[in-house]
């Protein structure tokens, strides 16, 4: 297992190596990243309306695609070698969830848009997966505990937390959509299978390499 897993870290390192070595690319990823963060949070505040049913301290926590693409952009603007690795660990696990959290939207309230939706959450979703090879090197550290503390709290608020300061009209979704009970499942799980996976790469990576250099 963890030669395959090895394989394949090393296989995304070094094709994003060549990706990223690219200036313009880099930009244009900044830009598209940008431009659908605004997307994103246009559709929560003039559809939504974050700004006029929820407390402003709890604004940062209800969008959360358009949180997980900004904060992707964090990201592409750091230097390789003063990379903050529990950053990017929290933009891994925000970036999947986001996508995943989509696809159960669209599939069960389907629009107009749906296939813009679903390829930009896919464009969000492989950029995530990207991330991986750069937690090779995380280390343990308080900065990782707050992101595990901040993702579950982001779950338990939206699911228990903000339904309760809806409208009417959205307040009722819990009720009357029989997904509500799996989609709290689901996304509190994936979290979960995020976290472990996002720690376990340096084990896993670190596992290959001092077996390797025994067999040497």
């Amino acid at each position: 297992m963890t030669s395959r897993f090895h394989s394949a870290i090393n296989s995304i390192w070094n094709f994003e190596k060549i990706l990223l070595a690219k200036r313009w690319l880099i930009l244009l990823l900044i830009i598209s990243n940008l431009l659908g963060a605004i997307i994103g949070f246009y559709y929560y505040i003039e559809i939504i309306g974050i700004t006029t049913n929820f407390p402003p301290i709890l604004w940062l926590l209800i969008p959360d695609c358009p949180m997980a693409v900004l904060i992707l952009v964090g990201f592409y603007l750091q230097r390789d070698d003063q990379r903050y690795l529990n950053f990017d660990f929290f933009v891994f696990i925000q970036g999947i969830r986001g996508a995943i959290f989509t696809y159960l939207i669209i599939m069960n309230f389907p629009s107009d848009d749906i296939e813009i939706v679903f390829l930009g959450h896919t464009f969000l979703l492989i950029q995530s997966i990207f991330i991986l090879p750069f937690l090779k090197n995380l280390h343990i550290t308080k900065g990782t505990f707050l992101v595990i503390f901040v993702t579950l709290f982001n779950d338990f608020m939206d699911f228990f937390g903000f339904f309760s300061l809806l409208p009417p009209s959205l307040a009722q979704l819990p009720t009357i959509q029989p997904m509500f009970l799996p989609f709290v499942l689901i996304i509190f799980g994936l979290d979960c299978l995020m976290i472990i996976v996002g720690l376990s790469v340096q084990y896993l990576y670190q596992s290959h390499e001092k077996a390797s250099n025994l067999e040497i």
